[in-house]
């Protein structure tokens, strides 16, 4: 019984500062919002939109992947893409603005793992839209739609894990 009223102790105190912890509602809490949510809606829409044609589409056929809405498609990859670089630079920017503001720069290996990121995310958002495009070089990747799906999946997985990493960082 002691142990229990001691973990809701710890419990209620932790919400409590929790609720203290309040931030300060002004233009640059709700930039930073909605670039969190547009960062996340980008992934969501490219990454989630790869492994629906992958795991679910692909099965019956390269044509059935884009069901004649190839150009649907190819815009919300673009969309998502926008949504990814632009949030994506604004959160990286600050990142090291507040860690510069504190006195705690971010160590090279942060650093390293943003590069890793990056380029594996180019490689998401290329593939994506090499897979959606309308031109011969597009034809061809689609000739390996499965390779290449599985391809951005495996970049998408290592982008979460090092993103999770990361965040351990700051």
């Amino acid at each position: 019984m002691l142990i229990l009223s001691t973990n809701c102790d710890v419990f209620l105190n932790g919400l409590t500062l929790l609720a203290q912890a309040q931030p300060a509602i002004d233009g640059n809490f709700v930039l930073t919002v909605v670039l969190r949510v547009m960062h996340i809606l980008g992934a969501i829409i490219l990454v989630g939109g790869l492994f629906y044609q992958r795991s679910i589409l692909l099965p019956g056929g390269v044509d059935a992947c884009f069901a004649n809405r190839r150009q649907v498609w190819a815009k919300w990859v673009g969309i998502a893409t926008l949504f990814l670089l632009a949030s994506g630079l604004y959160n990286f920017i600050t990142i090291l603005r507040v860690a510069k503001f504190e006195g705690t720069p971010l160590p090279p290996t942060y650093h390293a793992l943003f590069g890793v990121k990056f380029l594996l995310g180019l490689l998401v958002m290329f593939l994506a839209a090499i897979l959606a495009g309308k031109t011969e070089a597009a034809e061809k990747f689609r000739q390996k739609m499965g390779t290449w799906l599985n391809v951005a999946w495996t970049a998408s997985l290592a982008i979460i894990v090092i993103a999770a990493i990361m965040r351990n960082y700051h």
